[in-house]
């Protein structure tokens, strides 16, 4: 029966480490991304303060800058509501046509203490000289100057500071629910096995298995144990009196029969050896 269930029950696999180390692993780097986040608050907000990396301000109502290639934000600290602002080229020292702002950029200004507002972008293809008109609904507004941002190279300062924190809360994000279905599928696995391995001990015949009456094996019985056999075991004696005086449930031998054969037996006597009696004659006579 042993070296049968040793045929059936297989050894189950180990578990795999590796799904709760992906999922420790996920839980670590979440961690210190949103701890780098807190910790680069401060440089992330120095790079998206267009008054700390704005290339050009104006003041003046009337005023020319040159603007390289790119996407540039014009920003004005607080409301620009008192704000009326055209940009126009300058060609051969005389305004050309007007710039448009149709263009794009993922600059954002992050600063809680000071609002920003947005006045327009500009779209640069060249190098070019740009005539700037301010003019102003309030005789005493526009005091604040414009702030000019190139938007694409502002957007990737913001982005190299946002990388490493990003990139490991993105990893560990990834990670933790990877890991979380790895070890349900082991836990499912197991729960399997240890299924499959119930119902082939419930399937063995209980005839296989020794009945250990006895209070202690043979060692002939141990040998046979070690060796993968089924040893056999002697049965207690059941021939035990009835507890009744007047009736015996013992189970008692019956005596063996003769079968076969005729019940007359030759005679030893014959004329030459007659018996010495005289029985033969109440034979006789009989």
């Amino acid at each position: 029966m042993e070296s049968r269930l040793g045929e059936n029950m297989q050894p189950a696999q180990a578990t795999s480490p590796w799904p709760k180390r992906i999922l420790i692993a996920g839980a670590v780097l979440s961690v210190c991304g949103i701890v780098s986040f807190v910790l680069i608050g401060g440089p992330l907000a120095e790079v998206s303060d267009p008054r700390e990396i704005s290339e050009h301000t104006v003041e003046n109502e009337i005023d020319t800058i040159t603007l390289e290639e790119g996407c540039w934000v014009v920003h004005v600290e607080g409301s620009d509501s008192d704000y009326d602002v055209s940009f126009n080229y300058v060609e051969d020292g005389a305004e050309a046509d007007s710039v448009d702002d149709d263009c794009k950029t993922d600059f954002q200004t992050i600063d809680n203490e000071v609002e920003f507002s947005t006045i327009t972008t500009l779209n640069i293809e060249d190098e070019s000289e740009i005539l700037i008109t301010t003019e102003c609904e309030e005789e005493d507004g526009c005091e604040n100057p414009l702030l000019f941002t190139n938007g694409n190279e502002a957007a990737m300062n913001q982005l190299e500071i946002l990388l490493i924190p990003g990139g490991l809360c993105g990893v560990g994000f990834l990670l933790i629910p990877l890991g979380w279905v790895l070890i349900s599928i082991n836990r499912g696995r197991e729960n399997k096995v240890g299924i499959v391995q119930n119902q082939i001990i419930s399937a063995t015949p209980l005839e296989e298995t020794p009945q250990m009456n006895q209070d202690m094996l043979t060692t002939d019985q141990l040998y046979k144990l070690m060796r993968g056999e089924v040893p056999t075991v002697e049965q207690q004696n059941q021939n035990v009196p009835s507890p009744f005086v007047d009736v015996d449930t013992r189970i008692r031998k019956m005596p063996d029969t003769k079968v076969g054969g005729s019940i007359n037996k030759a005679s030893i006597h014959t004329p030459e050896n007659p018996p010495t009696d005289e029985s033969w004659k109440n034979w006789d006579e009989g």
